[in-house]
């Protein structure tokens, strides 16, 4: 029965359910509704809004009804709230919201905008449902959004805009979208970092291709000291570490040869005195020791530098144990023998 079905479904965790009461609350404040629609039963969801049920209660995390429908896909049980009445969503609970669920599809994304879903609701982080699709990689959701006004410059608590999270991921679709949608390509955080920051970091190419193509100013510091091309060309950190060090330190080969061929200095010293090479080889990316012994234009890495502890970049490989320690010691050997 449709008795024995509410019991089933509603978790009172040692409650007894009324009869009369259809709104009554369990542990997580879920009212009938709130489980049906997780749930996607329909005609149990129509029964409950016939008797009374209100359809915008919010549970412990601030999440109504459609909610928790959206949440989960439920299409169909989307339609059947929003045929009651046209309320707004209103979120307050984390990085989950009606309109950018990672479960929701694009035609119910805009089944809920058209339906007054406010596009720039904030969960308790400040995170707008274009924040949640730009993390997530959802243009098709994104580009509904934009559609629908979304703020495409809106800062969560972290001062993180869609494009650093778009950046971040390395979402080459997802940025050029944003900032066909006018994304400040200079944004900065709450750590003073740029979209081209946290691409370059990440060892995104394509993304720091497409950020450079377009106005991003790269003399814009961090709190660190540190610009965007910081993680690209010569201007120092708070430990004299350029862009080279850090792209060597974490082993982006492609973003090396990009610097490079932006300029950088090869055997730029850091507070260690450090080259990128000593970096590379501390680290053991042997993509990275390839790429900077391997540059022939300009400079050259200087395989005999000395660092603070009297190393040179092959004593930190052989110092240091790592996954391609062999290799690289035998390529750095090799090469000392040809350039002598």
């Amino acid at each position: 029965s449709l008795q024995a079905l509410f019991l089933s479904l509603f978790k009172a965790g040692g409650k007894t359910l009324k009869d009369n009461d259809i709104n009554a609350l369990n542990s997580s404040r879920e009212t009938l509704l709130h489980v049906a629609a997780a749930n996607g039963h329909l005609a149990v969801m129509e029964y409950l809004i016939s008797r009374g049920a209100k359809p915008d209660v919010k549970d412990k995390k601030g999440r109504t009804p459609l909610h928790r429908a959206a949440e989960k896909g439920h299409g169909d049980a989307v339609k059947v709230l929003l045929q009651v009445r046209r309320f707004h969503v209103q979120l307050g609970y984390r990085r989950q919201d009606a309109a950018s669920c990672g479960r929701a599809e694009q035609p119910l994304v805009i089944l809920l905008v058209n339906a007054g879903a406010k596009v720039n609701a904030v969960t308790k982080e400040l995170v707008t449902p274009l924040h949640v699709a730009s993390q997530r990689g959802n243009t098709d959701v994104a580009q509904q959004l934009l559609q629908h006004k979304a703020s495409v410059n809106a800062k969560d608590r972290q001062a993180k805009s869609p494009l650093h999270y778009a950046s971040e991921k390395g979402d080459e679709t997802m940025v050029e979208m944003l900032l066909d949608a006018n994304a400040d390509p200079n944004a900065q955080d709450k750590e003073k970092r740029t979209p081209l920051h946290a691409a370059a970091e990440g060892g995104h190419l394509g993304v720091v291709r497409v950020l450079l193509a377009t106005k991003g100013r790269l003399g814009v510091k961090d709190m660190h000291g540190c610009t965007p091309l910081h993680y690209n060309i010569d201007d120092r950190n708070i430990w004299r570490k350029t862009a080279l060090h850090i792209a060597a330190e974490y082993g982006h080969g492609d973003l090396i040869n990009l610097l490079l061929s932006y300029g950088a200095a090869i055997n730029a010293l850091d507070n260690s005195k450090d080259t990128p090479l000593h970096c590379a080889c501390k680290a053991g990316h042997l993509n990275a020791v390839i790429s900077l012994i391997n540059w022939s234009q300009g400079e050259k890495a200087n395989l005999l530098a000395a660092n603070s502890l009297k190393k040179t970049p092959l004593q930190v490989a052989e110092s240091n144990r790592t996954e391609n320690q062999a290799q690289i010691v035998a390529l750095l050997k090799k090469k000392m023998l040809i350039t002598r």
